[in-house]
């Protein structure tokens, strides 16, 4: 078995390299390929059973649509034969139709027809708690984008609390075949062991028990309990020097 990480070098924000090693822990016989920037894609020469690319700032999404972008073909062939694939946080948006930067317009692989609209005054920090089939899964976002157009047909999850694509959304992500497209950071497999149960069945791996089961299924439990609570606050939005002084103030 094989999984690709995609440039673990650049791409590991929010903690969601932790998202890697759950993997490790789970699939110990498993190859793990981490492909550097500087690198052809696996994916691209030979099959490799599930691709993980994780959150990265803005100048490196830039970076990864370039080189993505003479794969576009072979990337969307991959997903319609249904390979696995994970992308988490802000890097689903190197395949929407166009990121926004003011007046720049960044063109990217247009495999899903949506756009994100950057704001870096403004910093979205939120909790989530959703639907995916018949699973609650918990996450929080961190972004200085909103995203727009219309994923009814192919969305990750409905927000039962929190936001979804953006503020006048409920449905979030994309999911299209066998690819989960999420701005869902944290890490989600840590999470969600359920959903990491239904990611390792996809390719071939039936994991009755999780490494860390109990402490995994304990948090999410204390999560879950607490993201339901109508008393807990989900969102944060505003200036982004604001957001900036109240974490430091929250620290000192």
């Amino acid at each position: 078995m094989k999984i690709e990480i995609l440039f673990p070098e650049c791409c590991n924000l929010f903690g969601d390299y932790g998202n890697v090693l759950l993997l490790k822990a789970c699939l110990p016989n498993a190859e793990f390929i981490e492909t550097a920037l500087y690198e052809t894609p696996q994916f691209v020469k030979d099959p490799v059973d599930l691709v993980y690319l994780g959150s990265m700032s803005e100048h490196t999404q830039e970076k990864v649509i370039e080189k993505l972008l003479p794969h576009k073909a072979q990337l969307a062939a991959q997903i319609e034969k249904g390979r696995c694939f994970l992308f988490t946080g802000n890097a689903v948006e190197v395949l929407f139709r166009e990121i926004r930067d003011g007046s720049r317009r960044i063109p990217g692989l247009a495999l899903f027809d949506l756009y994100a609209v950057r704001d870096y005054n403004h910093r979205y920090n939120g909790n989530f708690l959703g639907m995916f089939q018949n699973m609650r899964l918990l996450g929080c976002k961190t972004q200085f984008t909103m995203t727009y157009g219309d994923n009814s047909a192919y969305y990750f999850a409905k927000a039962e609390r929190g936001m979804g694509l953006n503020k006048s959304s409920d449905l979030e992500g994309v999911h299209m075949h066998n690819f989960f497209g999420t701005y869902l950071v944290g890490p989600l497999l840590t999470m969600n062991p359920a959903f990491t149960r239904y990611l390792l069945h996809l390719i071939g791996v039936e994991a009755k028990t999780l490494p860390f089961e109990n402490a995994l299924e304990e948090a999410y439990a204390a999560r879950l309990k607490e993201f339901a609570d109508p008393a807990t606050e989900m969102e944060k939005e505003g200036d982004n020097n604001q957001l900036k002084l109240g974490f430091l103030r929250k620290f000192h």
